[in-house]
């Protein structure tokens, strides 16, 4: 399994590398990046370069998060506008950047490790990295710099879950309406579910839990120690708590820090970095594993390198099955475990990056996991895992039937004549099915075994997918009705909490010459391994 330094390595020095360094204007501050982050994992404070922001990996089940403390602009990326969205906000949370470098350092002095740390170098004016896309940029090619610094955290805490099997995230903001206040920002307790089940009360709200021991360090805070009162609303947590937290389920609890002013002040940031090293360490030392996890001499954990693969291979998977793993085995960068789904519920997704649910019948696979194995792999997407689907593995993907797995926002047209039956149809790439693929060609043609024809559910709960390629032609047999199949989505890509996911109707590993679709799409959904 590469480790998230191997990744953030590359993240930095060489995808934003290439999309930021161009021809900065001169009153542009130099930013940290990959040369930042020494072997052991340690920031270098006197290191500069150029790229959107520092990453850095860590010991500890603790990642440092801050979006706003950059002041850096992006080349080609004009200053944000802000219309309508609303609380619109340009300005920069002062030293909230230098705060989370030098909290880091502390934590190492108490703990003798360090937290993990992902720092935004971008201003804010020009991306807002805690809102939602359509809120935080105004210009396409801000997107690659905002889904990278998204991707740098969701690879944080799939690697702290794999390494402690729990652990938090804490996002580091400044508010100036309170100067002498810190703010809890856990969208009033749903961004620490898990911590709530794990824990109670006391965790969130008490004397222990992180604002608690802030309190004991002199800090004033809101919502008041041992009340769950609401928190303020302007404050209560943003983007990144809200997709990097518990909400969704997972084992990653995440809290918004709105520090005030006062507590940001250049003359006093060492000390203030170090009362918050105290409470975090009072609060880590109650709440959170002291060890890393032993992993069963068994388990699916890749030591090898490469990426590890789950293949489904149990009631419901077809013949199409060999035919994938007959593919796969030509990949020399992964390794394939074959699953059955009481492997499935019983554990068998730890250590693995990608699970893949092949041709057959989708509802056969479906109800043989049944309902503790399906939500064994929600919980292992929502945490970061890959899903790759194909024919009968779209179906399931679907949030259509009561045994779908509902991670694809895709519902199934003409389920009366899914035996429409088989053999070779044109397919027509979009763009995001261009670039995802990795093809110029923009017609294909594809074998077709009676897979889904999607088209969007709707589903609130569920992010919206990217149609990556439709029908252009059919099969209509056994009473299928024609013309009911062309302009219906045949490939499609999405996300489900922190992964990804993507779904074929039709069967890339039986056309020849479109064996490698199944690579570009391991390197799409791999979370450690794209910066897409």
């Amino acid at each position: 399994m590469k480790t998230i330094a191997a990744f953030l390595f590359t993240l930095s020095a060489t995808f934003l590398a290439g999309s930021i360094v161009d021809a900065a204007p001169a009153a542009v501050p130099s930013l940290g990046s990959a040369a930042d982050v020494a072997s052991d994992g340690r920031l270098n404070q006197n290191a500069t370069s150029n790229a959107a922001f520092t990453v850095a990996s860590g010991g500890l089940p603790v990642i440092l998060t801050a979006p706003h403390g950059g002041s850096a602009a992006v080349p080609g990326v004009p200053e944000r506008k802000g219309d309508g969205v609303t609380r619109f906000n340009s300005r920069a949370d002062t030293n909230t950047d230098v705060l989370t470098e030098k909290l880091a350092d502390a934590l190492d002095q108490k703990l003798g490790k360090r937290p993990y740390v992902v720092v935004a170098r971008f201003h804010r004016k020009y991306i807002d990295a805690n809102r939602r896309p359509a809120d935080a940029f105004e210009s396409a090619e801000a997107k690659a710099t905002y889904d990278a610094y998204h991707a740098a955290i969701a690879s944080a805490c799939k690697e702290v879950t794999a390494r402690w099997g729990r652990g938090v995230v804490l996002d580091i903001h400044g508010q100036a309406a309170q100067p002498g206040v810190a703010l809890r920002g856990t969208q009033n307790g749903k961004t620490v579910t898990h911590l709530l089940k794990q824990s109670g009360h006391e965790a969130v709200y008490g004397e222990t839990s992180l604002f608690g021991q802030l309190a004991k360090q002199g800090f004033a805070v809101f919502p008041a120690v041992g009340s769950s009162d609401p928190e303020s609303p302007n404050y209560s947590g943003g983007h990144t708590v809200g997709i990097h937290g518990s909400s969704s389920g997972g084992t990653i609890d995440a809290i918004q820090l709105e520090l005030g002013t006062q507590y940001r002040d250049s003359e006093t940031i060492g000390d203030m970095a170090d009362k918050l090293a105290s409470a975090i360490t009072a609060f880590a030392k109650s709440y959170l594993p002291a060890a890393e996890q032993k992993l069963a001499a068994g388990d699916a954990t890749n030591r090898t390198g490469k990426i590890a693969i789950g293949v489904y291979f149990d009631k419901g998977a077809g013949p199409s099955v060999k035919a994938l793993l007959r593919t796969l085995g030509k990949f020399e960068e992964v390794s394939v475990t074959k699953l059955t789904a009481d492997q499935i519920r019983s554990g068998g997704l730890t250590g693995l990056d990608i699970l893949m649910h092949p041709g057959g019948s989708g509802g056969d696979q479906g109800r043989n996991l049944d309902e503790p194995g399906r939500e064994k792999i929600r919980n292992f997407v929502r945490e970061g895992g890959g899903f790759v689907g194909i024919c009968a593995g779209a179906y399931l993907a679907s949030a259509h039937y009561p045994w779908s797995l509902n991670i694809l926002d895709a519902k199934v047209l003409d389920t009366q004549h899914w035996n429409r039956g088989t053999g070779t149809v044109d397919i027509e790439l979009t763009s995001k099915g261009r670039e995802t693929l990795r093809t110029t060609n923009q017609k294909l043609p594809i074998h077709y075994a009676q897979g889904p024809l999607l088209a969007p559910a709707n589903r609130p709960e569920i992010e919206d997918y990217e149609e990556m390629a439709t029908f252009k032609t059919e099969i209509a047999k056994n009473g299928a009705p024609k013309g009911v199949m062309i302009g219906t989505t045949a490939i499609a890509r999405g996300r489900f909490g922190q992964g990804r996911v993507v779904c074929f109707s039709p069967h890339p590993e039986m056309t020849a010459g479109l064996e490698a679709f199944l690579q570009d799409s391991i390197d799409y959904v791999n979370r450690k391994r794209t910066s897409q």
